[in-house]
Formats: structure tokens, C-alpha cells, sequence
């Protein structure tokens, strides 16, 4: 299996400060409320209390100024279904010219398919492995045959719209990697890609108490099994060759080899963490339900829309300056454990 080597870009050393200053975004992800609906075995996001969430007011107000960032995507995270207004709030980002594209794990889009199809862009859809495999990790009754529903509703809906699935991969489910691409294809998706399982950041899903040695030995791919994943890989790049050529699987086999076995490789302290090629803190944002402004899931707060008044003074705040000036992809502890270490997102 090839070990891959990935160009590392280094923006951590400008030469001039106006460099650090973010005057457009490409991407904005969203993440509308506390709490989820499914029961994860890689996520504790579901431990929160539900109920916390962006306003319609809220993005009401901030939304004109998003479309002066010449954002082109609003990415709704979170379990956004749950939100009660989430249509609305849809609809008023897309009145200002910004795409919308909604994440979710399908357990309610066979109820709100007929919304998600007038008011989205694009819908994206977790994929865990075959029916099986996904109903364990997802830890509620029936989860597959219930994406499998709702998606059968929403083509009925909208004929037209393409969705795509993600699947995190980790000790439960990295034998089944055929077997998930035969599961989109099953549930009528357009197209599947992956990444490994984040280990080692509390910030992202909410494991501030649980990420500890017992949580990650249950789902990191440990040493022995690495001849498993490196076959699975071998297999997989063999008898879906033709996926790959089509952009059906979205990642390229050496990307895979790179997030999955690297990857694991390093976690497993075998072998180097994959080099890192990302400039997401300086394209994108994170902005939580309770106001917190983030560069991407792991990393911490620059701090909270309601104190700044627009994510542009939040964004380009005096601690978000010093953190995009001092930062090193190449060797910043939060980036060298990513799971997406190939995540490019813009000019």
C-alpha cells in the first residue's frame, strides 16, 4: 500500500498582516441546535439537553452580511430536522443568493421531505456501512430502513436532487468498505466518501468527559487489524475501480490510504500521522448554535457572534488574527490528528 505524501501548506508566516484579515468566506457551517436524535457510537452530541437553537431572528439579521462575504455555502449541521424553524431559516439564507446543502443522519426526512426538496440545495446523508453494520453504530432501531424511506420520499419529491453520503470509518465498520459503497448505491445516493473517526479532540461532538483510553480503543483500528484495513483498501480499489474513475466514491485511493491507513497507522503509533494540506481556518467557519464562532470543529472558540455583532468582527478579531498568524498546519497538534488532512476548501 502506498504511503502517501501530501503538499503541506504553510500560511502561518505572511508577509503582511492584512494576509490574516478574512474579507470572503466560502463556506459557512452552521450548526443550529443542541442535541440529536440518533445515538452514535463515535459522537456524543445526543448527551445534550435539546432544545438550544439559532433564531430565525438570528439569521435574519446576520444573513445580509454573509452575502457581502460572497459565501457560497451554508452547510446546516447539527441534527438540523430537529430544529422547528430550519425551513425558514433555509429560505432566508437562500434569498441572499448563498447556497444551502443540509446535513443529516435521515432519521426524520421521510416527515420533512417535501420541505428539504423545495428549500435545500443539497442534502448529505451519514452512511455508517450495509443496513447492519449501520444500525449498530447508529444505536436507534431501524435507522438504515429509515434514511431508506425518507430517501425514497424525497426522490419522489424531487426526482432531480443528488444526495450524497459520508461515511466515518473506525474499528466497527472499516471490513464493511465495499459493502458501503453497495449501500449507497442501494439507497439510490450519488455519490459516498470517507474519512476516519476523530480520536483525540474533545471540541468536536461534545466528548469533553468520555475521550478517554477506553473510548478510543473501541474505535480505533488497532495494530493487528491494520492488514485487515490494508486488504479492505486493496479490495476495495480493485473491485470498485470503476466507482473511483466516475467520482462515485469521491476521495481517491491514495486519499483513502492517507485518512484511513495512515491514519490509523499513526494512531496506532506505528507510523507517521498523514501530512497535512488544509486551509480551512482561512475559507471557512463554524458558527454554533449558542453563538460560538469557531475556525473548524476541533479547534477553540474565537468567541461569540452576540459580542462582536457580525462574523465578519468575529472572524477577524484580535484572537482570531493572532490564531491564523501563529498557525502551522504542518505542525499544530489539532491538524496533525484531523481526519480530513487533505480538506481543501478555497482559493
Amino acid at each position: 500500500m502506498m504511503t502517501v505524501q501530501i503538499e503541506i501548506t504553510d500560511r502561518s508566516q505572511p508577509e503582511a498582516d492584512d494576509q490574516h484579515l478574512l474579507k470572503n468566506l466560502n463556506r459557512l457551517f452552521l450548526w443550529v441546535n443542541s442535541g440529536c436524535n440518533a445515538r452514535c457510537r463515535m459522537c456524543d452530541i445526543w448527551r445534550e439537553k435539546p432544545g438550544r437553537t439559532l433564531s430565525v431572528e438570528d439569521v435574519r439579521g446576520w444573513a445580509p452580511e454573509w452575502s457581502r462575504l460572497d459565501l457560497e455555502y451554508v452547510i446546516l449541521c447539527g441534527e438540523s430536522l430537529m430544529h422547528p424553524d430550519i425551513f425558514q431559516i433555509a429560505q432566508i439564507i437562500r434569498e441572499h443568493g448563498i447556497r444551502v446543502e443540509l446535513l443529516s443522519n435521515g432519521l426524520l426526512l421521510k416527515r420533512h421531505a417535501e420541505s428539504v426538496a423545495q428549500h435545500c440545495d443539497e442534502f448529505r446523508v451519514s452512511l455508517d456501512g450495509p443496513r447492519e453494520i449501520h444500525n449498530s453504530v447508529r444505536g436507534v432501531p431501524r435507522a438504515f430502513e429509515r434514511l431508506d424511506e425518507g430517501l425514497v420520499e424525497l426522490r419522489r419529491q424531487r426526482p432531480d436532487m443528488g444526495v450524497d453520503g459520508r461515511c466515518a470509518v473506525h474499528r466497527l465498520n472499516f471490513q464493511h468498505l465495499r459493502a458501503t459503497v453497495q449501500a449507497a448505491k442501494d439507497l439510490g445516493l450519488r455519490s459516498i466518501s470517507f474519512s476516519g473517526t476523530d480520536l483525540h479532540n474533545e471540541e468536536a461532538f461534545r466528548r469533553f468527559s468520555t475521550l478517554d483510553q477506553q473510548y478510543i480503543a473501541a474505535l480505533a483500528v488497532r495494530e493487528a487489524d491494520l492488514p485487515d484495513l490494508t486488504r479492505e483498501l486493496e479490495l476495495l480499489r480493485e473491485e470498485c475501480a470503476e466507482d473511483f474513475a466516475s467520482g462515485y466514491i469521491s476521495d481517491t485511493p491514495e486519499e483513502l490510504d492517507a485518512m484511513l491507513l495512515q491514519y490509523y497507522r499513526g494512531v496506532a503509533g506505528v507510523g507517521p500521522m498523514p501530512q497535512v494540506r488544509c486551509n480551512t481556518p482561512w475559507s471557512s467557519a463554524i458558527l454554533e448554535y449558542d453563538g460560538t464562532v469557531r475556525p473548524c470543529f476541533p479547534m477553540s472558540a474565537y468567541g461569540d457572534i452576540r459580542v462582536f455583532g457580525t462574523l465578519e468582527a468575529a472572524i477577524n478579531s484580535p484572537k482570531a488574527l493572532a490564531f491564523r498568524r501563529g498557525l502551522d498546519v504542518a505542525s499544530d497538534s489539532t491538524c496533525q490528528n484531523c481526519v480530513c488532512p487533505t480538506l481543501f476548501t478555497g482559493a
